[in-house]
């Protein structure tokens, strides 16, 4: 059985200064469910002709904004854990929001015409420094286990960098497999660990959750390949069998894990959902890629909407509670905002005409809307049990 790999053990450093600064993930989970909100609205406004916005910022912004904030959430809940050290909090977290919020104002004016481009660079600044206070972390407590961690950091920049300097088009595809290998890694871990905990407390017996150890490694294997292949514009038969690879071994990974059993909690059977949208996501690209039949915005919106944008909202859902001292149990509020989202998904990856769309688009903004409503108290305020952090 895997370890946990969000351990929620609870913080022990000092800290006077504003709540919202007082842990990474506060502020980078609270910018993440508003990007979610914004971005999105924005991209809406755009369709219907409101905002001059290219298809490429509604990608990337969606990718390196919404996506990224939730990684340095993560980064920053999950990296002291694993390390028994202590990620920045105060100023220096404030500098790293900064960082991205800089590059969504520089992304956002990039649009609006010749002699605006330059600010779009903006953006290529926080992956960096994020990845270094990571790598900083995890190797120097030289835990090797975790180097992956900064592998797919530093390739999700080179996608970033390469989609700014040369392709946008490739990149930004590139980068989402990135995104994907780091979800394949946190659902590899975290479903069957906090799945069997549920599991155990719920039926009142041991159960084991368990997934093939080679999976582990030849997944992530596999997304770096890919991720490769597309950002130098591979020939897509090439795309379709590593994507259709991928897609088996993520789904082999899932037979162990109990799924079926989880209806009885919605904390638990969320990460189940959302993590089955990758290996959907993966073979709706293959079928793209290797026969044509299917547009291959459904497959990538598969990966986007449904797997990456649901995850995101279960693991966020659920470090928000853990680190401020409540129980793992949600509100009726935010399953509604676990409902909205995978209508989302299932619309955007369905829609053939623009009303259709803009339907996805407007649940999409419901659920994330609600997500933000009732979770920006619980980031804002101090922990419920006294403890710093």
């Amino acid at each position: 059985m895997t370890q946990v790999f969000l351990n929620m053990g609870e913080p022990t450093h000092p800290y006077k200064g504003p709540t919202l600064l007082s842990a990474g993930h506060r502020p980078f989970f609270l910018m993440s469910a508003l990007s979610a909100v914004v971005l999105l609205a924005l991209w809406l406004i755009a369709l219907l002709g409101g905002l001059p916005l290219s298809p490429y910022w509604h990608g990337h912004e969606m990718l390196y904004g919404f996506a990224g904030a939730a990684i340095g959430g993560f980064m920053m809940a999950a990296v002291p854990k694993w390390t028994n050290t202590e990620s920045p909090i105060g100023w220096p977290l404030a500098g790293l929001v900064v960082l991205w919020l800089a590059g969504r104002i520089g992304m956002f004016i990039a649009e609006f015409g010749a002699g605006w481009e330059l600010f779009a660079l903006l953006d290529l600044f926080f992956l960096p420094v994020l990845g270094m206070v990571v790598a900083q972390m995890i190797m120097g407590a030289k835990n090797a286990r975790n180097y992956v961690v900064v592998a797919i950091v530093a390739g999700l920049f080179i996608c970033n960098l390469v989609y700014h300097l040369h392709e946008p088009a490739n990149a930004l595809h590139a980068g989402i497999f990135m995104v994907a290998a780091l979800a394949a890694l946190i659902g590899g871990r975290v479903v069957p660990a906090f799945t069997q905990n549920a599991l155990c407390m719920h039926l009142g017996r041991e159960i084991s959750c368990t997934t093939p150890m080679w999976t582990h490694k030849a997944v992530l294997l596999l997304l770096f390949v890919l991720s490769g292949a597309q950002l130098v514009g591979a020939p897509d038969m090439v795309l379709g069998g590593l994507s259709g690879a991928c897609a088996v071994i993520l789904l082999i990974r899932m037979r162990g894990w109990q799924s079926f059993k989880t209806g009885f909690d919605p904390i638990v059977w969320i990460l189940h959902a959302a993590y089955v949208w990758l290996p959907i996501g993966f073979g709706l690209k293959a079928v793209s890629d290797l026969t044509g039949w299917l547009a291959p915005n459904a497959a990538l919106h598969a990966l986007t909407t449904g797997g990456i944008g649901l995850l995101i909202l279960a693991v966020a859902s659920r470090a928000a509670l853990g680190h401020s001292g409540r129980p793992l149990k949600v509100s009726r509020w935010t399953v509604l905002s676990y409902v909205l989202v995978i209508g989302a998904a299932v619309l955007r990856v369905l829609a053939q005409t623009p009303e259709l769309i803009l339907l996805s688009g407007g649940l999409w903004v419901a659920g994330y809307g609600i997500f933000a409503l009732v979770y920006a108290p619980i980031l804002l305020k101090p922990r419920i049990d006294g403890l710093p952090g």
